[in-house]
């Protein structure tokens, strides 16, 4: 009785109510999810990710350590990873089911605030788990061949849209997880419909295609000097600064990715020669592509 008291007032907050178009300005996708041994890129070391890393412990244990506090989940039980940064250490032959999403607001502002691993019983929320292998059977059934992020895979657009269709329920059983043991989603901080309709167009914006501050400005309902006042107030950071921070995680994440090369990285990110993407990776992240490279 007092767990189902706990689940419908873990519900009654996800209820909180902001206006619609405020939750239509949120970003979500499914970056990654499979089911089986943990691969060895993985098994080991530190790791620094803006998205959220959820696994269910099939075999094994593992260890995760942030922000100076260790935990460990063993088999039957979820692990909510801290993030950004955090050291995992997987035992030999560990298998989990993992789910790796990106969720955040405009700016890249995840929804949930995740500074503490928080681990939990399977049994306690099967929803969770039931939602989750609803979408690693799809994405197994039509990428079978896929070794990492599916952000590089080929894909159709009715596949794309059934597998954004099943996403919002796994998300759905993951807040709600998240609202019994007291986590809830942060707010949006940004109310100019004029402001969210930039960002919107900059998330949309291809990373392999080249910033246009006068084509953004065009289509925006805001001045030159007025965009990059409001927009740097708000995201911390200029319209065409923020594209690069884009291009920049996503050059990191596929720099991690087994089997992808430098001279593929380069092209899907819009530079014609490796050396190019070489010399701008190292400017804005301060080493060179071959530091994050096993």
């Amino acid at each position: 009785m007092a767990d189902s008291a706990h689940l419908i007032e873990a519900r009654s907050a996800l209820s909180r109510r902001l206006r619609f178009a405020d939750w239509s300005a949120l970003r979500y996708a499914l970056l990654w999810c499979y089911d089986g041994p943990v691969p060895k890129s993985g098994q080991e070391g530190d790791f620094s990710q803006p998205n959220l890393s959820c696994w269910l412990v099939r075999k094994g244990r593992v260890t995760v350590t942030a922000a100076g506090r260790s935990v460990t989940a063993k088999a039957g039980q979820w692990i909510f990873v801290a993030m950004p940064s955090r050291h995992q250490s997987f035992s030999p032959g560990a298998e989990i089911l993992s789910m790796h999403v990106h969720l955040s607001w405009p700016g890249g502002e995840p929804l949930m605030e995740q500074k503490h691993s928080l681990v939990f019983s399977a049994s306690d929320h099967p929803e969770l788990e039931r939602r989750a292998l609803s979408l690693v059977r799809l994405v197994k059934r039509h990428f079978p061949n896929a070794s990492a992020f599916l952000s590089r895979e080929p894909c159709s657009l009715p596949l794309y849209l059934e597998i954004q269709n099943h996403l919002p329920r796994w998300i759905t059983a993951y807040l709600e997880v998240q609202a019994a043991h007291g986590v809830h989603p942060r707010r949006l901080d940004v109310d100019d419909n004029r402001l969210l309709q930039v960002w919107a167009e900059l998330d949309r914006l291809p990373l392999g295609r080249r910033f246009s501050e006068t084509a953004l400005v065009k289509g925006a309902p805001l001045a030159r000097s007025q965009l990059n006042a409001l927009f740097t107030r708000a995201a911390g950071l200029t319209p065409r600064r923020y594209f690069e921070q884009r291009k920049l995680d996503a050059a990191r994440q596929l720099l991690t990715t087994p089997g992808v090369s430098l001279k593929e990285i380069a092209a899907d990110l819009g530079f014609r020669h490796g050396s190019h993407f070489s010399q701008w990776f190292k400017r804005l992240h301060g080493a060179p592509p071959s530091s994050l490279r096993g």
